[in-house]
């Protein structure tokens, strides 16, 4: 009775964790990331798109491990009799399908990965803040016995950072999100076979059972 009772409740909690990735996917991509190409400013949308975007990863992938190990568990801890492909086959495209999105996106969507061009102005950008918060900091640590020279050099680095930021691109800031976008739907479609998945294997599990002890 214990281990079936350890599995069950290995089954619902990654039952559950599949239904909030699958919700959390589909909110992403219908609700909360669109909603970002309607911000006046380039700058804004892409502070906040990034945001949004790690977080919103970070939060995915710990789902979709929980539901992984969630099944694996439940599939070496059946008995034998009831340990079914499907717990297996779930914690598989738990682990791996959500993963596969990089390569899954372009065949399905064709989309192309970002440009080398704009990943280097990219990476000129942060470099170039990297140099003006460096240089800030030691133009402070100079000069801090002076508070009006030193207000006046924040005053200029803030200025030089909000000139770095207009210099992002409103159509690289775009075809992020659009990538985005078309990521998350295969996310959110293999997500949602998974959980269908995982109810039909539950629900044949209980139908097996009820059968084994005589219930109709």
């Amino acid at each position: 009775m214990a281990p079936n009772t350890v599995t069950s409740g290995l089954k619902f909690v990654g039952t559950v964790s599949l239904g909030l990735l699958t919700g959390a996917s589909y909110t992403l991509t219908t609700f909360t990331v669109p909603s970002l190409l309607e911000l006046p400013s380039a700058s804004t949308a892409a502070k906040t798109f990034r945001s949004v975007s790690t977080k919103a990863t970070t939060h995915i992938n710990a789902l979709s491990g929980v539901a992984g190990s969630a099944f694996l568990l439940a599939f070496l801890l059946s008995p034998r009799r009831f340990r079914h492909p499907y717990l297996l086959y779930t914690s598989l495209v738990c682990f791996f399908g959500t993963h596969l999105t990089t390569y899954i996106t372009p065949l399905g969507f064709g989309t192309p990965s970002p440009s080398a061009s704009s990943a280097k102005k990219r990476a000129a950008l942060a470099q170039a803040r990297k140099e003006k918060r460096s240089s800030s900091r030691g133009m402070e640590a100079s000069y801090e016995v002076l508070g009006d020279s030193h207000s006046d050099e924040g005053a200029g680095s803030n200025s030089g950072g909000e000139e770095l930021e207009e210099e992002i691109n409103g159509e690289e800031v775009r075809e992020e999100v659009e990538l985005f976008l078309k990521n998350q739907v295969v996310k959110t479609i293999i997500s949602g076979v998974a959980f269908s998945m995982a109810v039909i294997g539950i629900w044949g599990d209980g139908a097996v059972r009820a059968r084994r002890y005589g219930f109709r």
